[in-house]
């Protein structure tokens, strides 16, 4: 078992040689931006985003010193697009993409690979889990979201996932070969979706939704 926060089992690690580090460690809070504890977005942080980044800074040298390895950051089809009430998760893992993009450009030539896989919504439990966080705190009676927009956000929000055997796959087609597409969204029939929700982005106006259900 290894706690990416904890520096101890950090450095257990990094005395290994590692050929392949895939970084899958996360957790979900959810809630309006505007409300959330911000000790919840500082854990969600912590572990998304800074125990994640640690990790690839203990053992991408060795990659490097040897010529050869591959990091794969699991980030999300959160990583792409945002959701109302899971922006703090989402911007998590919007920092992956970014952290995972710029680790890519630096290190061209060493001979170590960088990719993403960014699994959409399968029924692992997580997504569920993660929906049930703000139901410790988040009072809809005193919430600045207006009720008819946090029930159209929530209504079917946790149904048709998908079988996560389908990305468990997918994750390790993509260790396993050699040269993998840096940014891999599964299953990829959500892929025009998500690039309509991020051109929605560029011309949305005030009171003009960004997100739009699968479905639509």
């Amino acid at each position: 078992m290894l706690d990416i926060n904890n520096e101890q089992d950090r450095k257990a690690i990094f005395g290994n040689e590692i050929d392949i580090l895939i970084n899958n460690a996360g957790i979900m809070e959810t809630g309006p931006v505007a409300e959330i504890p911000m000790d919840l977005v500082r854990k969600n942080f912590e572990t998304n985003v800074f125990g994640t980044l640690a990790m690839t800074q203990g053992i991408v040298p060795q990659m490097v010193k040897r010529g050869s390895g591959k990091v794969i950051f699991i980030t999300s089809m959160g990583g792409l697009i945002t959701v109302p009430f899971v922006a703090i998760y989402n911007s998590t893992k919007h920092a992956l993409e970014s952290l995972a993009e710029g680790l890519k450009g630096e290190l061209t030539g060493t001979g170590v690979e960088i990719c993403t896989i960014n699994p959409g919504a399968y029924a692992t439990g997580f997504n569920d889990r993660g929906a049930e966080t703000m139901m410790r705190w988040f009072d809809p009676q005193k919430s600045l979201t207006r009720p008819k927009v946090f029930g159209a956000i929530a209504e079917g929000a946790l149904e048709n996932q998908l079988d996560p055997g389908e990305v468990v796959d997918a994750i390790v087609r993509i260790a396993e070969e050699d040269n993998s597409k840096f940014r891999n969204v599964i299953p990829e029939t959500i892929i025009p979706w998500i690039k309509e929700l991020q051109e929605r982005a560029w011309t949305a106006k005030k009171d003009d939704p960004i997100m739009m259900s699968l479905k639509s």
